[in-house]
């Protein structure tokens, strides 16, 4: 926010950019106020997975980006409720809408971002959303632990203790893994020097963060200047800013000289006049008592010449957004840059500590002649107004909050989940709060143009239950139209009308997913072309709104070679296959180097399982012989037995090696299955059974 400061270190969204040498992400959570998903798809993520340049007209840079999302552990995303307005296209990633006591809110701004050699937490101002990013005066502070960095390794473990903490009721098992093993790396890199006048602060419930900050301020020290900066307040000022002036009165730690500034966002009247945006209750409220010098004044709305460079006639601006408070004194300096307006809610200034938003910040204490904290402080533009002598005109009231619609605050989730142990087949679940049995309500699919209404669950279904999980049979046309929509709608008595909530899938299912809702499962001929060095990992992933007639099908690529379609010579298929074994190899070998990458490789849809349900899929069609694909899956089995003894680094070898015993054990499944439905070609010593022996010993003895 210092003016004085390189413009390119203030560009926020660059910020996030990681370093190569952290090695690849392993999983994100992150809380927010309010989310866009276009911002998050085009902006957040592929800044954070350095993809440079984002294209979403281009089909192969969605499936870039859907590759990196599925070789993360988790990817999970928290949000006030009540602010939802749609979820990003991906469902590997998880939105979690959080439902807190009425007329709080999750309001806190963290993301941990978790990579193979490093451990990144952001904290601020900024929502994850355009405007948090890219126009908006925001603050946030980026810490990042290393092996060979770890200065900054206590602080993030404070953050990341505190965010178990406050956000435990909603946390789920595989965002609190993430968090767990960040900590488990941290503990490792505990650094020599804790730096004690840095506090990562979570507030809400009986944590109150006015509190928490003034406990920081040292008692032999009186208060000579404070500034607040907020972009919001209070319409009551007795119950915030007079509460905070009182207990530095009280704890005689008000200085008589002492001057209060608040800086607040700009109004320009129609004279051109910079008016500070406050409620009129700061100039109604009696400030005679204090004796001290009070202001407000508005913050600088203009945008550097040198972030716009030479472009002729713009005229935009920038809103402010941070939230900072700093006091100074003879010899300390205390300051808080956080997510937390200045109101009743965000510091904690109620009876009712329950009623606090769950917020989060830094509190950092610094020497008096340290300068850094006064460069986090925004300039300022017009006259600033001393409260005890301003009349409403001298202030601009804020203008008021639409209301936001109603949110089904009974329900817990809705997840797609496998309906057996295949994992073949996926049901919907959807779960609700233990008091809300018996009440009225329904779920259905969103209306869409020339598709019939669709009901998932009935008022009389939901009403008639006893169990707070309802387990829902999909059918394959209603399945892939919430895949496609990633939404269903609500209905009950406060919204007859219906609310959209996000759809969500469970670890479990989230491996056997279409990397893009629309696309069918990759078939044996382009997985063997990508095994092969044919066709790139983004080739194997058509736009499903592009006719393949255009030439973007994948079955186009892999069958063009010859103007003889051979696909169905059954010689040909197994040719073709030998000649993508080795490749098979080379790809599993290279996905060695993380815990993602190797499940990816091995059990998700461009995989030897993935390969081996095709070449069943072949033999049901009729379109392969048993004893071709019994060859198959054995060569695929014995692929995997190899892979057991790949040199992979000894933190990841146990992990790989459990991957590589799941990837077996489905394709043995496979071939068992095959053995039993074809028995008379598998029987006793026959040439398929000592074949079998002889390459699955062999590469075992090897």
């Amino acid at each position: 926010m210092n003016r004085g400061e390189d413009v390119n270190a203030r560009k926020l969204i660059d910020r996030l950019v990681s370093d190569e040498r952290w090695g690849p992400m392993i999983g994100l959570v992150a809380t927010t106020y309010e989310m866009q998903p276009d911002f998050l798809e085009m902006d957040f993520l592929p800044s954070l997975f350095r993809l440079g340049a984002w294209d979403d007209r281009s089909w192969s840079t969605r499936i870039g980006m859907e590759r990196k999302l599925a070789e993360l552990e988790v990817a999970s995303i928290f949000m006030d409720s009540r602010c939802y307005r749609g979820r990003p296209r991906s469902l590997r990633l998880e939105l979690l809408p959080v439902t807190t006591p009425r007329g709080t809110a999750l309001h806190a701004k963290v993301s941990l971002l978790l990579f193979e050699k490093a451990v990144r937490v952001i904290v601020g101002s900024a929502n994850l959303t355009e405007p948090g990013f890219r126009k908006n005066r925001e603050v946030i502070a980026v810490f990042t632990a290393t092996e060979s960095s770890k200065q900054e390794s206590a602080i993030i473990n404070q953050a990341l203790t505190g965010m178990e903490t406050l956000m435990a009721p909603w946390l789920t098992s595989e965002a609190r893994n993430i968090l767990l093993r960040a900590q488990a790396m941290l503990k490792e890199w505990s650094a020599e020097v804790r730096d004690e006048q840095t506090t990562f602060q979570w507030s809400g419930g009986a944590t109150r963060l006015w509190q928490e900050f003034l406990s920081r301020w040292p008692a032999d020290d009186l208060v000579r200047q404070a500034t607040i900066v907020s972009p919001f307040w209070s319409a009551d000022a007795g119950t915030t800013l007079h509460t905070f002036i009182s207990e530095l009165r009280n704890r005689r730690l008000l200085d008589p000289r002492c001057e209060v500034h608040l800086l607040t966002e700009a109004f320009v009247d129609p004279e051109q006049k910079y008016l500070p945006v406050l409620p009129e209750a700061y100039a109604a409220c009696d400030w005679s008592g204090f004796e001290i010098k009070i202001s407000a004044q508005a913050v600088n709305p203009s945008v550097l010449r040198e972030e716009v460079g030479d472009m002729e006639g713009f005229t935009g601006s920038r809103r402010l957004h941070a939230k900072v408070v700093l006091m100074q004194g003879a010899r300390n300096s205390l300051a808080y840059l956080g997510s937390a307006n200045f109101t009743a809610h965000g510091w904690g200034f109620l009876g009712n500590g329950a009623m606090a938003n769950i917020e989060a910040g830094l509190i950092l204490r610094r020497s008096a002649k340290n300068e850094g904290l006064q460069a986090i402080l925004p300039g300022t533009v017009g006259e600033p107004v001393e409260l005890a002598s301003a009349k409403a005109a001298d202030l601009r009231s804020p203008e008021g909050q639409g209301e936001s619609p109603p949110w089904p605050e009974f329900l817990k989730r809705a997840v797609l989940v496998p309906k057996d142990a295949t994992g073949d087949r996926l049901q919907l679940e959807i779960e609700v709060e233990s008091d809300s049995t018996n009440q009225e309500w329904s779920a259905r699919l969103p209306d869409k143009e020339d598709l019939p209404s669709e009901i998932l669950l009935s008022k009389e279904q939901t009403q008639a239950a006893t169990s707070t999980v309802f387990e829902i049979a999909l059918t394959g046309a209603v399945l892939n139209r919430l895949l496609l929509e990633q939404e269903l709608v609500v209905l009950w008595r406060a919204c007859p009308a219906g609310r959209a909530i996000p759809l969500n899938v469970s670890r479990q299912a989230r491996d056997r997913l279409p990397i893009s809702p629309g696309c069918h499962k990759v078939e044996e001929r382009n997985l063997l072309s990508y095994y092969q060095g044919k066709i790139a990992w983004e080739d194997l992933f058509p736009d499903p709104e592009v006719p393949p007639a255009s030439g973007n099908s994948t079955a186009v690529i892999a069958a063009n070679a010859s103007s003889v379609d051979k696909t169905r010579i059954q010689s040909y298929q197994i040719r073709e296959f030998v000649e993508a074994l080795t490749g098979l190899g080379e790809d599993l070998k290279a996905a060695t180097q993380s815990e993602p990458s190797m499940r990816l490789a091995l059990l998700g849809p461009v995989s030897p399982v993935a390969l081996a349900r095709t070449i069943m899929e072949a033999v049901n069609s009729q379109r392969r012989t048993a004893t071709a694909a019994g060859f198959q899956l054995t060569e695929i089995l014995a692929s995997l037995q190899s892979a057991k003894r790949f040199g992979v680094r000894e933190r990841l070898a146990a992990q790989w090696l459990e991957y590589v015993d799941q990837a077996t054990a489905q394709v043995k499944a496979l071939l068992d299955g095959l053995v039993t439905a074809h028995a008379d070609l598998f029987t006793g010593n026959g040439a398929f059974n000592r074949y079998s022996r002889a390459v699955l010993g062999r590469r075992e003895a090897g």
